[in-house]
């Protein structure tokens, strides 16, 4: 039994190690209201029309969700130019790439999810008398590694332009990512908007992390309290 509950907290901890770094980017990839700060933040609105901007954007959400296609256009906020914005077939090709890396990431990240939690329910289940040392060992060990990672990711962000050529060339490896400074795809997501977003997933993953940290160490110290007073 020992070694079943050690093999079922082993495979539950990388499962939430999982979990606590996707969680953020579950939370903000279709967040409209967080795409239109950054939008107003990176000068979009000074190029393209707001309204225009966010329906596009919507539109791209049920694209990555496999319920629209990119077809449309954003006009331009200068109301002379009678020219419109819209996405190319390269950038198109490129954005179908990364809808079938998001299918991959929420795939692993849901499933994760599901695991989690029927592994959770078993240690509670079949660890009556150790339930709260298990759980506890689980989310400080789990949270301590994911914080490792974004503290050294944090630090590796401060060359994010090398950080973020390595990821496109490792999940890109096609090549066809590059686009001119005027397209529509660099005027909605240039490269300080990815900087801005990297790091909002980076402190939320870690102030995440940390509260779990925080709570296996509750569970260990009530743990070591419940044994204290069972032995007065």
């Amino acid at each position: 039994m020992k070694i079943l509950l050690k093999i079922i907290t082993g495979f539950a901890s990388i499962f939430l190690i999982v979990v606590l770094f996707f969680a953020p980017l579950a939370l903000y990839i279709f967040d409209i209201n967080f795409y239109d700060v950054l939008y107003d933040q990176n000068g979009v609105y000074l190029t393209l029309e707001k309204n225009n901007t966010l329906s596009m954007t919507e539109k791209m959400f049920a694209f990555f969700k496999y319920q629209d296609d990119l077809d449309g256009h954003i006009r331009y906020a200068d109301a002379s130019r009678s020219s419109v914005a819209f996405f190319t077939e390269n950038e198109i090709s490129h954005m179908v790439d990364v809808r079938a890396l998001l299918l991959k990431i929420f795939l692993l990240f849901y499933g994760s999810l599901i695991i989690l939690v029927i592994l959770l329910i078993l240690l509670i289940l079949k660890n009556h008398g150790r339930r709260l040392i298990s759980i506890g060992r689980l989310f400080v060990i789990s949270s301590s590694v994911v914080l490792f990672i974004f503290i050294l990711l944090y630090f590796l962000s401060m060359n994010f332009s090398h950080l973020f050529d390595n990821f496109h060339l490792i999940f890109f490896p096609q090549g066809n990512y590059m686009f001119t400074e005027n397209s529509l795809l660099i005027t909605l997501f240039s490269f300080n908007f990815f900087y801005q977003f990297f790091i909002r997933l980076v402190i939320s993953s870690s102030i995440l992390s940390f509260l779990f940290l925080l709570s296996g160490i509750i569970f260990l110290n009530t743990h070591r309290i419940f044994l204290k007073r069972r032995q007065v």
